[in-house]
């Protein structure tokens, strides 16, 4: 069994550390550890979130297309 585990330091510019670990006990102690020094742990799940977000919001930043464009594009 492999167990994931990710520590995030600074969320805003993704520091992040992912690791994998063995045992249940293993990302207990390293979940408890990384607390004790200020990081923030989040789940597999919160990081994807966090990604596809930040993918979306750069996406939102991009000027519109028209319908013709994207017809256009489909048509190639």
């Amino acid at each position: 069994m492999e167990l994931s585990f990710y520590l995030c330091k600074n969320l805003l510019e993704m520091n992040t550390v992912v690791i994998k670990a063995r045992t249940k006990s293993d990302v207990r102690f390293l979940r408890d550890f990384s607390k004790r020094i200020g990081a923030e742990v989040i789940d597999a799940d919160d990081l994807e979130d966090m990604i596809l977000g930040r993918l979306i919001e750069e996406g939102l930043k991009e000027p519109s297309v028209s319908r013709e464009e994207v017809m256009e594009a489909l048509r190639r």
